[in-house]
């Protein structure tokens, strides 16, 4: 009986174990803000890239009823394949330009054309959509040629 008691608490042991290092290996997606117009997003995390949204600022009242109505979506990249084999590692991506299409992924908004230009003082939206690591999401102005990282509503 205790035989069997003890590799119970054993596997079980080795069970915890190998969840946690497993959850400790999942790092959220951050995006930092570099450059100037059009800004740049530097990405780090675990995740595999799903897709990129960037908001226009009227999307701010609707976002408090809706949060994922993309009625004032002005950017959004999507994998140019389907499954999550073709997602790139955010290590792999890096960098992202706004209106540059990442290589493996394709534009659908606008879907025709360029993204449109950003509006110096206008505040953005921005979510980062990852798989296998919580998302990367925040706001940013163009200010003085340079973008910055700023507050939401």
């Amino acid at each position: 009986f205790w035989g069997c008691r003890k590799m119970n608490i054993k596997r079980t042991a080795a069970s915890l174990l190998i969840t946690l290092s497993m959850i400790a290996c999942e790092r959220p997606t951050v995006v930092k803000l570099d450059g100037g117009n059009p800004p740049r997003f530097v990405l780090s995390g675990s995740g595999k890239l799903d897709e990129i949204v960037v908001f226009a600022p009227e999307q701010e009242p609707i976002a408090k009823s809706d949060p994922f109505d993309r009625t004032y979506a002005i950017w959004d990249v999507i994998p140019a394949g389907e499954g999550e084999s073709v997602k790139a590692l955010l290590d792999d991506v890096q960098t992202v330009t706004y209106g540059i299409v990442p290589r493996g992924y394709k534009q659908m908004k606008p879907n025709v054309g360029q993204a449109p230009a950003l509006i110096e003082g206008k505040r953005y939206k921005y979510w980062f959509v990852t798989v296998n690591a919580p998302w990367g999401a925040g706001y940013f102005k163009i200010r003085d040629g340079k973008v910055v990282a700023v507050d939401g509503p």
